[in-house]
């Protein structure tokens, strides 16, 4: 795949204050791909030196090839899509969006052909002598949109431009999103802290946290094989616990965690007396009040929680730990206080090794103390 943007060894400071840390990721021609975080993590940040509005401290930006880290937003073939919406109030709709063919000094005569076919693009045919105090958030959203691809750029920077709008409306902007960039085959480069977005519309997804990138790959990978417990975290929630490799065999491998053990498969690449972190989603987890052959650990039912499609459930282990499990919203529950067992298939443990960024440090505990992080902001 050609590539479209690379940024190397990236490094953004505001006086001491280290904004982004040794950035180094690529997004490909015609590519869909998410920054993702938590806020004040650096992802607009770096959207905005791409952009050309913020210079990088050190480190090189590439645009097709060619270096831009120098080079005004003028200068570069790339349009920004802002929360905001960023437009003229006192323009037409038609006016707004042919604004860039304006500046271009592209005559009147070949800009309303142009406007037209933009306005049908972003199915808006028809409104181009409205003004914008006549339009819904959406509405005034898609004209933003119009706007910035009306002059053909390389790449579309978006920074949360559905944060403002309602739920619904949110969702069915997701999905013109997604249509408007597989039909034109342009660059998306989009910021959200909204993991649910970012798995549904993008081809791929940069994780960032404290300034730095965790983990980029596409949305499959990121859920099922995170690389960090702030990526199991922050996409989807998890159960996650902390152990110690205390058994490898031909046909599994234990690790020792509080009042217990828990066993993986055997292709896990661990060795004996590794500190890791195991991570169950709560769709594994599953529920039983008779005893299970294999692998499980006693517990309690402690809430229940309908959410439409899904229950969701909270399980109390002898230790404390909550536990949380989801299940099918047509699904018959086990009563609040019922004792029972839960356990999962050995192929559903995610492996991860334990970083210095980890919340609980137990190299030196004997008791290996389990901890339970629930599902990111």
């Amino acid at each position: 795949m050609k590539e479209m943007i690379r940024l190397s060894s990236i490094k953004k400071n505001y006086g001491d204050v280290k904004i982004i840390k040794d950035l180094n990721f690529t997004v490909y021609e015609g590519e869909f791909l998410t920054m993702l975080g938590p806020s004040g993590c650096g992802k607009t940040t770096t959207l905005r030196m791409i952009a050309g509005f913020e210079e990088p401290t050190s480190g090189e930006i590439m645009l097709n090839e060619k270096p831009v880290s120098n080079l005004p937003p003028y200068k570069r073939k790339i349009n920004t899509v802002f929360q905001n919406y960023a437009l003229f109030p006192h323009l037409t709709v038609a006016q707004n969006v042919g604004f860039g063919l304006k500046m271009a000094g592209v005559p009147k005569v070949k800009r309303g052909p142009q406007v037209e076919k933009m306005l049908k693009l972003v199915q808006l045919e028809g409104y181009g002598n409205r003004k914008l105090d006549q339009l819904s958030g959406g509405q005034k959203q898609r004209i933003a949109i119009a706007r910035a691809l009306i002059n053909h750029p390389q790449v579309l920077l978006l920074d949360e431009p559905l944060s403002a709008l309602d739920l619904k409306l949110r969702k069915q902007m997701q999905l013109e999103l997604k249509r408007l960039q597989r039909k034109l085959g342009i660059t998306f480069v989009y910021v959200t802290h909204d993991q649910e977005e970012a798995l549904m519309m993008s081809d791929r997804i940069a994780v960032m946290n404290k300034g730095h990138l965790e983990q980029i790959a596409d949305p499959r990978t990121l859920y099922e094989q995170p690389k960090t417990c702030f990526v199991a975290n922050f996409i989807g929630e998890s159960n996650i616990f902390y152990g110690k490799v205390s058994e490898i065999t031909k046909t599994d491998t234990k690790v020792t965690i509080e009042n217990g053990y828990l066993t993986l498969q055997s292709d896990k690449p661990v060795f004996e007396k590794q500190i890791v972190n195991i991570v169950i989603r709560p769709e594994k987890v599953k529920f039983s009040t008779t005893e299970v052959p294999g692998f499980h650990i006693p517990a309690t039912v402690a809430e229940h929680y309908y959410a439409g499609n899904v229950n969701k459930s909270v399980l109390r282990l002898p230790n404390g730990m909550a536990l949380k499990m989801t299940s099918a919203g047509d699904q018959k529950l086990p009563e609040i206080g019922k004792s029972g067992f839960v356990y999962w298939e050995l192929a559903d443990a995610i492996l991860i090794k334990t970083t210095s960024d980890d919340v609980f440090k137990a190299v030196d505990n004997p008791d290996f103390s389990m901890v339970n992080q629930m599902g990111g902001d």
